[in-house]
């Protein structure tokens, strides 16, 4: 029988148990949080001091670092890396954290120039933050007159339809979605797999979908085209400095055919073994329906942990 464990610190307090730890973490979204319950009063140890009995709150601040490590018979993963960025006095105390991301509603951005890379752009304005993949995006004209960074973030994400988040290891993401292909993570429905309710299969031909893709130019103009089905779902891809129309329609006939596959959608609920995060590779083995397996992208993982037990859930996007 597996054992559920915690490493949790807090500044410089450390907890081996806790009510209940939430993390949510997704290639769409800015912020990786986590919520972390802990009882009012606890026996604390700080660290290079004996344990303590105190009041939760007082020994806790807003912008503390946090580390999550959760795991089973002393065998832990990192599961989560922020800061405190809200304190909820409720009964348990509830604990409000967020990645690096939080970092960067602090950072005051000022910025002008003609032209300039994407990764530039960040490498100037959002000092002590680093990077990791960045796509190749040239901005024209680009200003930014004294906005906090998690803004630029914001407006790089939805007038450039770039996807932006922070890995585990809090570097920034910046690009195109599911473009970088990361450790593959291996599941079997109904072995380590303990729902898969929300998961469904779909054909090709079920599915009605509109592209509208976008191609920015490094003069600052852009073209837009449409392809696929009136009346199904609008997906918006975006492109940079592609040669003309024509190739843009034919890169956007190539992501329709992608997104229009014959495979698994949706959600799978697991233990906290095997170990995922966003960017990672699910695949999916049925032992029933063996025609059914295939290698999807991980887009969002949902953790619970508890005195009810510890619960992963992941949400696949299309093949890998």
């Amino acid at each position: 029988m597996f054992v559920l464990c915690c490493d949790i610190k807090i500044g410089s307090v450390s907890f081996a148990s806790v009510h209940e730890v939430q993390i949510k973490r997704s290639i769409y979204n800015l912020a990786v949080t986590a919520i972390i319950k802990v009882p009012v009063t606890a026996v604390l140890k700080h660290t290079g001091e004996p344990p303590a009995h105190i009041e939760t709150a007082n020994a806790i601040k807003v912008g503390d670092s946090v580390e999550i490590k959760l795991g089973y018979d002393g065998k832990l993963h990192t599961e989560f890396v922020g800061y405190v960025k809200r304190l909820n006095y409720k009964v348990p105390l509830e604990i409000e954290c967020e990645d690096e991301y939080y970092k960067t509603r602090f950072i005051n951005c000022v910025f002008s120039k003609k032209e300039t890379t994407l990764k530039g752009c960040l490498n100037s304005v959002l000092s002590g933050i680093k990077m990791g993949v960045v796509a190749d995006l040239t901005l024209k004209n680009f200003v930014i007159n004294n906005k906090p960074g998690s803004w630029l973030l914001g407006y790089l994400k939805k007038e450039y339809g770039l996807i932006a988040f922070f890995d585990i290891n809090g570097k920034l993401y910046a690009g195109k979605a599911n473009d970088v292909k990361g450790e593959t993570v291996k599941y079997r429905l109904r072995e380590n797999v303990i729902s898969d309710d929300e998961l469904k299969y779909q054909t090709a031909e079920d599915i009605k979908l509109k592209v509208k893709a976008v191609c920015y130019y490094k003069d600052g103009t852009k073209i837009e085209g449409e392809l696929g089905e009136d009346g199904g779902e609008l997906k918006t891809l975006y492109y940079y400095d592609v040669k003309d129309a024509k190739e843009l329609k034919a890169l956007a006939n190539e992501e329709l055919k992608r997104y229009s596959f014959t495979g698994y959608r949706g959600k799978i609920s697991t233990f906290l073994f095997p170990y995922a995060l966003p960017g990672m590779v699910a695949k999916i083995d049925d032992p029933v329906y063996n025609e059914r397996g295939g290698e999807y992208f991980i887009e969002g993982v949902e953790t619970s942990f508890g005195t009810s037990g510890a619960r992963r859930k992941i949400e696949i996007g299309i093949k890998a």
